[in-house]
């Protein structure tokens, strides 16, 4: 058996998964296969579609991945860290919104 298989025997024997359990495993399964659907990681994963969409869900919200109409995108470490600049940094000059980088308002739009 391999350490995949087992690990999903784990996770099935489970009676209910906390959900940082749970985010970290839809994660996983996306970084190997980002076009896995959302009913599949529920088979394997063994939770409900609604656990699966609230997963992605938070993932997208610590940005970590983007859900599209086309499907998810596992973010970049330079996208995870532009998306964090953009939300926390009240002196940086854009903001990015549905993946579009846009001036700030209020922002000069100048070089230093």
């Amino acid at each position: 058996m391999s350490i995949i298989s087992s690990f999903l025997h784990t996770l099935r024997t489970r009676q209910k998964m906390k959900e940082e359990e749970l985010d970290w495993q839809v994660y996983h399964m996306l970084l190997e296969d980002a076009e896995r659907q959302a009913g599949v990681l529920a088979a394997l994963l063994g939770c409900s579609l609604d656990d699966i969409q609230r997963s992605m869900k938070r993932l997208e919200s610590a940005m970590l991945l983007e859900c599209t109409p086309s499907g998810v995108r596992i973010l970049s470490v330079p996208e995870m860290m532009l998306r964090c600049q953009a939300r926390y940094d009240r002196n940086c000059p854009f903001s990015i919104t549905g993946g579009v980088i846009r001036p700030r308002s209020g922002s000069r739009g100048e070089d230093d």
